[in-house]
């Protein structure tokens, strides 16, 4: 059943919860997702990456169909983000298709210019109910799960965030605190003391991307500093990928349904792992 993704996330906050963002790339991981938090009593929010779906030059048409049906047939809460997307003429598509809500990553523009993005993309989006995520402080990227070297993140600064929020009115800000994205052979240090400054000078819903990187200690750590929101992406992908090989390796076979479902079941497995850490199993009402 479909709710707002704002009111998901105040509910999060208030109960000191966070509610996984579980990103999707196609039929199976979508429907694993949503069985998972069927099975969990989980609310969700279903979503896919913009970003990816602009570089491979993807219909986004076509996953706002899946994302919809989706939230519209689970019987607990959820809802659909587009998460990372590529440009405004992408975010005009999503508002366009049906999406609830869209994450706009400006930490490529100087600070000002960002903020008069995020705040026209806000004007544009709430009269016709689609939230807004938006990260104003890059986070490094793993290429090939390792951070080399020399890559640091901007982190975060406290009165910033406040200053962003404050002129933007974004529904959910995305941090920068040590997290990386792709992050999978090592552990990302967060810095958990500058989370709780920044929970304390801004009261909007806190967002912590990267999540492949963050051991479960400290996503629950994080958890109860303020976070209401984790994204997870990679460590899906790479175990659907790890089932599909073990299974095709067993031989030849045109029954690649019976492929999916079983890389879905694995799939399952695993995000029904991180909402029992993220806190949120168990935190739906039924419909």
């Amino acid at each position: 059943m479909r709710v707002f993704f704002d009111e998901m996330l105040s509910k999060a906050q208030g109960r000191r919860y966070a509610v996984g963002y579980f990103e999707s790339w196609n039929l199976e991981s979508t429907r694993a997702v949503v069985r998972a938090a069927e099975e969990e009593c989980s609310p969700l929010i279903v979503g896919f990456n913009g970003g990816f779906l602009e570089m491979h030059k993807y219909e986004l048409e076509y996953y706002a169909s899946i994302g919809k049906a989706a939230v519209d047939l689970a019987v607990v809460p959820a809802t659909i983000l587009l998460n990372e997307v590529s440009g405004f003429p992408q975010v005009m598509r999503a508002l366009r298709s049906g999406f609830s809500a869209v994450m706009i990553d400006v930490s490529s523009f100087p600070f000002e210019k960002g903020m008069k993005l995020t705040k026209r993309i806000v004007k544009l989006a709430h009269p016709v109910n689609v939230a807004v995520e938006a990260q104003f402080d890059e986070l490094p990227h793993a290429k090939k799960g390792v951070l080399r070297g020399g890559e640091k993140a901007n982190m975060t600064d406290p009165k910033k965030a406040l200053n962003f929020v404050e002129e933007t009115g974004v529904d959910a800000l995305s941090v920068s605190i040590g997290n990386v994205h792709s992050l999978y052979e090592a552990k990302a240090k967060l810095d958990l003391t500058r989370l709780r400054e920044i929970r304390e000078s801004v009261q909007t819903p806190l967002v912590l991307h990267g999540a492949t990187g963050i051991s479960d200690d400290d996503a629950q750590k994080a958890v109860q500093a303020g976070v209401c929101k984790i994204n997870i992406g990679h460590a899906l992908r790479l175990a659907f990928a790890d089932a599909m090989k073990s299974i095709l390796e067993r031989g030849l076979s045109t029954d690649m349904e019976g492929f999916a479902d079983r890389a879905e079941t694995q799939l399952r497995k695993l995000v029904r792992e991180k909402m029992r850490v993220y806190g949120c199993a168990g935190r739906a009402e039924r419909g």
